[in-house]
């Protein structure tokens, strides 16, 4: 059941690949344990993978920007330290991996000024 996704949101663009070990019973465990309301589901029009990965991207997103680690191998190691519960994020020569970031950015922001405001 390996799949890998990209997800763009108003603060981040990810994407991340899930291995094997990532079972559709691990998902719904820990989207019941984190988010028991269910509302990343419902956002998600009830995509049980979207779900889960918007769940751990916004996990990486905050050690990788609110924390300014730069690199995905400390994210990663860092991840794996704070969220034990969770399927290990690849760092290199790891071969129990379930998480795997191929990419992670802060979302570009744009601002607009009103014509008369500029003249």
């Amino acid at each position: 059941m390996a799949f890998s996704i990209k997800l763009n949101t108003a603060r981040y663009t990810a994407q991340l690949a899930f291995s094997d070990r990532v079972t559709n019973q691990s998902m719904f465990s820990l989207l019941a344990k984190m988010d028991p309301q269910g509302e990343l589901i419902d956002s998600c029009d009830g995509n049980i993978k979207a779900a889960f990965a918007t769940l751990v991207a916004d996990k990486l997103f905050a050690i990788h920007h609110v924390h300014e680690v730069n690199s995905h191998a400390h994210t990663a190691r860092r991840f794996n330290t704070i969220y034990r519960h969770f399927p290990l994020v690849f760092t290199e020569g790891m071969h129990d991996w379930g998480i795997k970031i191929i990419a992670i950015t802060d979302s570009p922001t744009f601002e607009f000024v009103a014509q008369e405001e500029i003249a």
